[in-house]
């Protein structure tokens, strides 16, 4: 049987063709079973990369982080529980709506939504060294329009691995954030117990010790 240049194409190509043609590149990604975790992997850490790449670089007149400290080991740990977090609602969710998407193929669809913010991000980031202050509000544009785009690939996607209607993919979106809002809540909840009881027994060792 003849092949297609999708199916001879390089797992590290796909999300490329993705953002050009996302709900061809969906169906044809889920149907070759293309989706690759180091792709994913690659993608996220891109992400985060571009965004220290930002706070550090970007000219001091532009850069809004001026005064925050970068912790590169925090943001990476919150980057990347933030985004499996809202593959896990959305996989938990769908399963109960009747969703064909496998916990792959939702960070597949999600890590390709990045893609066009990570080129913008970084080209942005590298034309604030060279623009003038005043002119910072066209690379915003530019970085909006992308996470735009961003956002209807990850529609395009979620609506073509799950098999769902416009309004089920809306509803599976909104329970995914729903369910996001609630493990948020449990983690911080969690962590504050954890906290409360390393100072208690914190406390109580040196009481003991003294």
């Amino acid at each position: 049987m003849k092949r297609t240049g999708f199916d001879t194409m390089s797992v590290f190509a796909y999300p490329f063709y993705i953002c050009r043609h996302p709900r061809d590149g969906f169906l044809e990604l889920k149907a070759n079973k293309k989706g690759s975790p180091l792709v994913v992997t690659i993608i996220v850490a891109l992400w985060r990369f571009v965004d220290l790449f930002y706070r550090v670089v970007t000219e001091f007149d532009m850069n809004p982080f001026t005064d925050a400290p970068v912790s590169l080991l925090r943001t990476a740990l919150i980057t990347v529980i933030i985004f499996f977090m809202v593959a896990i609602s959305n996989w938990c969710f769908c399963t109960l709506l009747d969703g064909k998407g496998k916990i792959l193929d939702i960070c597949v669809v999600l890590s390709c939504a990045l893609v066009p913010y990570i080129f913008a991000r970084f080209i942005t980031t590298l034309l604030s060294l060279v623009m003038a202050g005043d002119e910072q509000v066209f690379l915003n544009y530019f970085v909006i329009i992308t996470e735009v785009w961003g956002a209807a690939i990850a529609f395009s996607g979620l609506e073509e691995i799950h098999e769902y209607s416009v309004p089920k993919t809306i509803l599976a979106i909104f329970l995914t954030l729903v369910g996001l809002t609630i493990m948020l809540f449990i983690a911080l909840m969690l962590l504050s117990l954890f906290q409360q009881l390393y100072f208690f027994i914190v406390t109580v060792f040196y009481q003991i010790r003294y």
